[in-house]
């Protein structure tokens, strides 16, 4: 017989559908069941997680929050960190006597007692707290106005571990900038909004900022009216910052920080900046100004918040007699054996005239290496204001640099007249930026090939380690040919290498290297027209290092000094160039990063100085004590805290007979600091470090007393 066949049964996927859909509404039934019972439970026990709740507790409520992602840390290029988060918190107390649980005091119960250590804690007195605790009934809680904000997680740990009842905290994302006077007006600062997110406003915070703040998140939270969370779920997920790592070396940036800084404190100048940069490549290795502010405390901040390097265009008086060169070279309109007489130069009404009295009849080059204004304005003149306008424009001089600082300036440039054309190419009549004359410099130190300089070096994402964003050599354009190039750095050794050359004192030949130098003296126009006081000037110089095939270009400017250090310009900023270019050179040559220890310096005030001699040995650091050893330091030339190289010479005061030191190997600087802290005259000759003194070691000196040293 035949077997039947077995009927199966086939379900449609109209049917399947239908039956998926009745399993999720099913199950959001549930869900939704589940919580209206939750909520009918709270609200029947008034308990949550095992707690019976207050009558204000039962007041619950759901909302979206944001959360906020985590800004990216800022780095130099060995990773040393510049910028990270923090936490600081908001201090409030509660005084409201109805607020408990369980019939526990929730509020400030003993409010003298409170007071009194507070006082102890936060930068307020005793009796105003009490006021503050003591407010009028109805209140239910208190803040403390600044004193209670931003408080440190230290400041955090020892009011919790008082366990006094009443005292709570909000939190607040904060930025630490660990290293004090550091770059701060490139690293930059952020600003807390009311929604807790932090944005840049100054520096690389500013204009990175898209990639340091990350995206926010979203959840939806519901929990008691006093924060006891109920449910929460996340609706779209936070995307932390990236960290950005710049081209700053740590070690470089330190000592030309340190190196600033006793300039600053000597000179007293009205303003002053300073950059080290990759030749090759664009990469800026140390740059900063003064004045500055300290990142960490925002102590000075007040004084400048501008970047000098990119913000405050300054004419670059002689210094821009390069790219005049430059032009001349490249056009053919330089004939360097051709002779005129210096002085000054008539143009229609009036004239221009050379710092330097009887000169005589020089030569062109020579004109280049002792700095003639006349030599100059007759080279403008030969080449006509049609090409060395052109010039100016191919140098980029007049547009922002876009190093990625924000709120650059472009400069200015006053070229109608005769005589306004004439006096741009020594300098006068065109205002620009540091960092447009350093990018400049790139295309004389590069054979003619201009290339942009930079500071962020990458950008990569915490999370997975990869690069979001990298920057590399930027070429911009040839601004001149190979030979031009070449030709001008010839020049420019002259001016280092002539007996009058300008820049002779920036000199490296002791240590075996070349450079390529050209110093600027720049008048200060006040109510429109130039003073003739050397003190009231820019002062500068602009260095190729070495002069064949230049790895390192500096360049610096001192506006308006007090005084100077061995009395000249050249000697002052040669104090920062000198040991700078001889640690980046060192690192150069040994293919790697400066191996520069820091030390950070104790207070030392009120302290007996033969007994901290040790120590300050032990933290690395060089002691030098004026006066009576067995007596306390009544002053020392570093301050407190401030972070310098390890090996560096600090020096203590104390009362009594000053001891003349062997100053043997000493640098003018620290001659200078010493001659500063006690009160002599000094003077000098050559470059270089100490030989030979006029004062003989061991010997008494008195204020006001005169030494002379020479250098070599």
């Amino acid at each position: 017989m035949e077997k039947k066949k077995r009927k199966t049964s086939k379900t449609s996927p109209i049917n399947r559908s239908k039956r998926a859909g009745m399993m999720i509404f099913f199950t959001i039934s549930v869900i939704l069941l589940a919580l209206a019972i939750h909520f009918i439970y709270v609200s029947a026990t008034r308990t949550v997680k095992g707690r019976k709740l207050s009558e204000s507790e039962l007041k619950h409520f759901v909302s979206n929050q944001t959360v906020q992602a985590k800004r990216g840390g800022i780095f130099d290029s060995t990773g040393q960190v510049l910028a990270e988060n923090t936490t600081t918190y908001n201090l409030y107390a509660i005084v409201d006597k109805s607020y408990k649980s369980n019939g526990k005091a929730l509020y400030v119960v003993n409010k003298k007692k409170t007071a009194k250590f507070l006082a102890k804690v936060i930068d307020m007195k005793e009796s105003d707290i009490l006021k503050r605790l003591n407010a009028k009934k109805g209140t239910f809680q208190v803040e403390f106005g600044s004193a209670g904000q931003n408080l440190s997680i230290s400041q955090h740990d020892k009011i919790v571990a008082a366990k006094l009842p009443g005292l709570k905290f909000t939190t607040n994302a904060s930025r630490l900038y660990p290293n004090g006077v550091f770059a701060s007006q490139i690293v930059g600062l952020t600003s807390t909004k009311s929604n807790s997110k932090m944005t840049g406003i100054m520096g690389i915070e500013e204009s990175m900022n898209k990639y340091l703040a990350g995206k926010s998140g979203v959840k939806t939270v519901q929990e008691t009216a006093t924060g006891v969370p109920l449910t929460s779920s996340t609706n779209k997920k936070v995307k932390d910052g990236d960290d950005v790592y710049l081209t700053l070396n740590y070690n470089l940036q330190y000592q030309l920080e340190s190196l600033m800084s006793h300039v600053y404190k000597v000179t007293k100048p009205k303003a002053m900046t300073a950059m080290l940069v990759n030749a090759k490549t664009g990469a800026i290795l140390a740059a900063t100004q003064r004045p500055t502010f300290n990142a960490s405390t925002k102590k000075g901040l007040s004084n400048m918040w501008d970047n000098l390097l990119v913000q405050d265009p300054i004419e670059p008086g002689s210094t821009m007699k390069v790219f005049t060169l430059s032009a001349a070279i490249d056009t053919g309109h330089w004939n360097p054996t051709a002779t005129f007489k210096s002085g000054e130069l008539s143009i229609g009404s009036q004239k221009v005239y050379d710092a330097e009295d009887n000169m005589g009849v020089l030569t062109y080059r020579e004109g280049f290496a002792r700095s003639s204004n006349v030599a100059f304005a007759k080279t403008e003149i030969s080449m006509g204001p049609t090409i060395w306008r052109k010039y100016i424009n191919k140098f980029r001089f007049l547009k922002a640099t876009k190093t990625m600082l924000p709120n650059e300036s472009a400069g200015s440039i006053v070229f109608n007249e005769p005589i306004e054309q004439a006096d741009t190419a020594f300098g006068q009549g065109i205002d620009v930026t540091p960092m447009q004359i350093v990018q400049a410099l790139t295309a004389v130190a590069n054979n003619g090939r201009e290339i942009r300089p930079y500071l962020v070096s990458k950008v990569v994402n915490p999370d997975t380690n990869k690069v979001v964003y990298k920057n590399k050599k930027k070429f911009l354009s040839r601004t001149m040919k190979k030979s031009t190039a070449e030709q001008v750095r010839k020049d420019m050794i002259d001016v280092v290498n002539l007996s009058d050359g300008t820049a002779k004192t920036y000199s490296l030949a002791k240590e075996g290297y070349q450079i390529a130098a050209k110093t600027g003296t720049a008048q200060i126009a006040i109510n429109g027209k130039y003073t003739d006081n050397y003190d009231e000037s820019t002062h500068s110089v602009e260095v190729l290092v070495p002069a064949k095939h230049p790895k390192f270009i500096f360049y610096m400017y001192l506006r308006e000094p007090e005084k100077f250090i061995g009395g000249l310009a050249d000697t002052t900023i040669n104090t920062v160039f000198h040991p700078l270019i001889l640690s980046a050179l060192n690192a150069a040559k040994a293919n790697s990063n400066v191996e520069v220890k820091n030390a950070t310096v104790p207070d030392l005030q009120g302290k007996i100085a033969s007994g901290v001699e040790s120590t300050l040995k032990n933290a690395g650091l060089n002691p030098i004590i004026i006066g009576d050893s067995s007596k306390k330091i009544t002053s020392q030339s570093i301050s407190a805290d401030t972070k310098i190289l390890s090996g560096q010479k600090i020096f203590v005061k104390t009362s009594g007979d000053v001891i003349m030191p062997n100053m043997n190997g000493w640098s003018i600087s620290d001659v200078s600091t010493f001659a500063s802290l006690t009160g002599i005259k000094l003077s000098y000759s050559g470059a270089g470090k100490v030989v030979s003194q006029s004062i003989s070691a061991k010997s008494t000196i008195k204020k006001g007393e005169n030494l002379g040293v020479k250098l070599q």
